[in-house]
């Protein structure tokens, strides 16, 4: 696989998480669980707009 389909793979992957996290925060009485589940989603939002070599970027084994 090319080092471009790698990283678009990858940011599908961080988007894919986002979006569960926002839905989980939707279905989710729980004030607590809907903070957490928003704030992680933000944080797979960033991750999926940086390259694969920036320093924040998770190892892969962490983008499953």
């Amino acid at each position: 696989m090319s080092d471009s389909n790698a990283e678009q793979k990858r940011a599908l992957e961080c988007l894919r998480l986002a979006s569960d996290l926002m839905q989980l925060s939707r279905d989710t009485v729980n004030l607590n669980m809907k903070v957490h589940c928003l704030r992680m989603a933000g944080v797979w939002t960033d991750q999926a707009a940086l390259r694969p070599t920036d320093d924040h970027a998770p190892p892969n084994h962490m983008v499953h």
